[in-house]
């Protein structure tokens, strides 16, 4: 990876798009969490909210309304996505932002508190490296990268 500066007057305010979705192999490579195009959105308010939806592009449809959806499929729809929302905190020495999950997909990450490693790899791209994850482990294999949208 090109050594990059972190950009000055940078800000995490804003909308930003899903890059790559990165997992660390084993063997000091990386490849893709799910595939090589992820799909998501990312958002963070000035007033400290957060949201985050993710998506593996290759889910099939499902066919049907979702509320009518076979488990099979349910299954296979939930694997391929992560969202949540909650607020967040900011700790600039650290490079660390905190998101506090207060609703997700999952029942079992409410409460959580998700830790990222965060740097500007230029003023709209930005770096986020998963350090705890909703289960509670800690990990530095998977690594995000977001373009901004909109400030």
């Amino acid at each position: 990876m090109p050594d990059v500066k972190e950009a000055p007057n940078t800000s995490l305010v804003g909308t930003w798009r899903l890059v790559s979705f990165m997992r660390a192999d084993g063997n000091g490579g990386a490849r893709p969490y799910w595939d090589e195009q992820p799909s998501g959105l990312l958002v963070y308010t000035a007033d400290d909210r957060v949201s985050a939806q993710l998506y593996d592009r290759r889910r099939p449809r499902l066919g049907v309304v979702w509320e009518h959806v076979s488990a099979a499929a349910a299954q296979v729809a939930f694997r391929g996505m992560a969202s949540y929302f909650g607020t967040y905190r900011l700790d600039a020495a650290r490079e660390t932002v905190t998101h506090i999950v207060e609703g997700a997909m999952s029942p079992d990450w409410i409460g959580a508190t998700l830790v990222r490693g965060y740097r500007f790899l230029a003023p709209n791209r930005l770096e986020l490296r998963v350090r705890t994850s909703a289960d509670h482990h800690e990990a530095d294999a998977v690594v995000l990268v977001w373009d901004r949208l909109t400030k």
